[in-house]
């Protein structure tokens, strides 16, 4: 008897193993999805030219849903950064001295958050991480924001770092904020996200910049140096001991990390036209082996941003005259994909919007 009902048991679960494929019938598997993706424009410095459009991959097609969604309103000036979290899109936009929360389909303007002053001067949001049903912005008030997804409600601590110019910030484990102190600084801050207090600093060269965090915990940071003696660099931070460990021969500005592989950018300018050209690397960071990708090609590269679902990377170029920007992808290999253009002005993000479908 308990034999027949082993294999009962079994081939129950073959059946519903069976119905779990997508178009089997029986038992319906959510699968997740790329719908399409938001793509950030900071435009010209100064100007309220800043960009937010939409790539939908249906149509395989870049629209300004932004504008399109709010007629009459305007991004701002200097947008910086920008994350979906649930159902919503943080931008931060630097001159305007504001974060806008937008509905992540639609494009339609939900609300804009000014920053306020901080001893007399505007904060100046510079980037954003999501974390624990709160969205954390960067200051260059030497502050971060804390923003309630449902009320929008905002509070602020100071950071306390070696300067005010906070920059990079990145999530760890739902527990820990990561900020980089950068021009002049040499700290990243760390803050307890439940409690929202200071933990203490993890001392590192200078000008951190940019943050990125693997599945794992693991936080790596690109510092880029004081441009004249000391040259862009990627370390891995220690948390625990408040300690780092640089990675030889990786010079880095913007990096992204998918699975154990990190993508960084960096942008170089050569004599005698002092013309930009950027270069793309990928970093085994079980070996620390480093390939070239992309090296030299004309253009800043002004960011860079992997798919946590499929893999896929992108890669912001965006002309010497800050004029036309193009994205490069590339696919979960590496291979080179078609570019994408007609995006808006100076790009420098990218925004996945991933859903479950039933």
């Amino acid at each position: 008897m308990k034999l027949k009902l082993n294999l009962l048991l079994a081939a129950s679960a073959a059946l519903l193993l069976a119905g779990c494929e997508k178009d089997g019938g029986g038992v319906i598997v959510p699968v997740a999805e790329t719908r399409g993706y938001w793509i950030l424009g900071e435009g010209t410095f100064g100007n309220e030219n800043s960009t937010l459009y939409y790539y939908d991959l249906t149509t395989q097609s870049a629209t300004d849903r932004f504008t399109e969604a709010n007629p009459g309103e305007a991004v701002g000036n200097t947008a910086n950064d920008m994350k979906i979290y649930g159902s919503k899109l943080y931008v931060a936009v630097d001159q305007s001295n504001q974060v806008l929360v937008v509905d992540a389909v639609s494009g339609r303007l939900l609300e804009r958050l000014d920053m306020g002053q901080a001893d007399g001067s505007d904060r100046e949001p510079r980037a954003v991480a999501c974390a624990g049903g709160k969205a954390f912005v960067s200051l260059y008030s030497g502050e971060v924001a804390r923003i309630d997804t449902t009320t929008f409600e905002v509070d602020y601590v100071a950071c306390h770092g070696s300067s005010r110019w906070n920059e990079g910030i990145a999530a760890v484990n739902e527990q820990v904020l990561a900020v980089a102190q950068s021009r002049e600084g040499n700290t990243v801050t760390l803050i307890d996200i439940p409690s929202f207090t200071v933990q203490g600093q993890v001392t590192v060269p200078t000008n951190p910049s940019e943050l990125a965090v693997t599945k794992d915990g693991d936080v790596y940071l690109a510092t880029w140096g004081d441009y004249a003696t000391e040259g862009p660099a990627l370390h891995k931070l220690d948390l625990t001991a408040r300690s780092y460990t640089t990675i030889p021969g990786v010079e880095v500005q913007r990096i992204a990390i998918h699975g154990g592989t990190l993508y960084g950018v960096s942008t170089t300018y050569a004599p005698p036209t002092f013309d930009p050209v950027g270069s793309l690397v990928r970093v085994d960071l079980s070996t620390h082996a480093v390939e070239k990708m992309v090296e030299n090609r004309p253009g800043s590269f002004n960011g860079v941003n992997v798919n946590p679902l499929t893999g896929y990377l992108y890669v912001m170029q965006v002309d010497a005259d800050y004029s036309t920007s193009t994205i490069l992808p590339f696919d979960d290999e590496g291979k080179p994909l078609s570019p994408i253009t007609g995006i808006g002005r100076a790009v420098n993000t990218v925004a996945f919007r991933n859903t479950r479908l039933k």
